[in-house]
């Protein structure tokens, strides 16, 4: 039993690892013995428990999508209680992913491999958490009648996922830890990822809402509600 868990231990520490060095270099720069070195291991420790490059990668987006999974139903649950809306519920699980984006390296790294990697095969396993609720959500709306005539649950849901990735993006600017290459040209929002989050809020809102719904002077806090007045 100890031995097992030992191997557990040293399982999620190479996940870890494995996911700062991904979320930092991104896959194609990213080798297997930057991430034992990262881990403390030799690469022959490390090939003992993932094999390859691609079975660190797979299990790192794994770990991500339960980590994102947990956090959009988590925000979404803490408006059960206040008769959140769709639009209540979008709002605030925007919020919630660009928090976990900016605290959370497995989630930032599953986010990288993602745009990086092209799934292997079909199924669920390939899916998003976060852009599967973010649609679930737009198609709720709309059967509220939150959205404005004419406007489509789909158009919806790919400018709020536009919108996070390009947020999430911004944080990997030269304060962000990455390797990645950032142009430094004029016209990006400086401000914390949720301030500029809450500021691309407000201007998208408007266009999006029913003039019948109330929408916010601003984008809510954790645990506001996005109609609240």
């Amino acid at each position: 039993m100890a031995i097992q868990q030992r191997a557990e231990r040293t399982r999620q520490s190479i996940l870890s690892s494995a996911a700062q060095v991904f979320d930092r270099m991104g896959y194609e720069r990213a080798s297997l013995a930057r991430i034992a070195g990262e881990a403390r291991l030799t690469t022959g420790a490390l090939v003992f428990h993932f094999a390859t490059k691609a079975e660190l990668a797979t299990a790192v987006r794994c770990r991500a999508r339960a980590v994102t999974r947990v956090t959009v139903e988590s925000a979404c649950l803490s408006t059960e209680g206040v008769g959140g809306t769709a639009i209540d519920k979008l709002v605030i699980t925007t919020h919630a992913l660009i928090r976990l984006f900016e605290t959370d390296h497995v989630a930032r790294a599953g986010e990288r491999l993602s745009r990086e990697l092209q799934p292997t095969g079909p199924g669920p396993g390939h899916e998003c958490p976060w852009r599967r609720e973010v649609c679930r959500l737009a198609r709720y709306a709309v059967a509220e009648n939150a959205l404005r005539p004419g406007v489509d649950a789909t158009a919806v849901a790919a400018l709020i996922g536009y919108v996070i990735t390009g947020v999430e993006l911004e944080m990997r600017g030269p304060s962000a830890p990455s390797d990645e290459p950032w142009p430094t040209e004029s016209g990006a929002l400086h401000d914390p990822a949720e301030e500029r989050l809450g500021r691309i809020w407000e201007l998208i809102l408007p266009g999006l809402v029913h003039p019948a719904v109330p929408a916010p002077a601003k984008a809510p806090s954790e645990g506001r509600s996005a109609t609240a007045s």
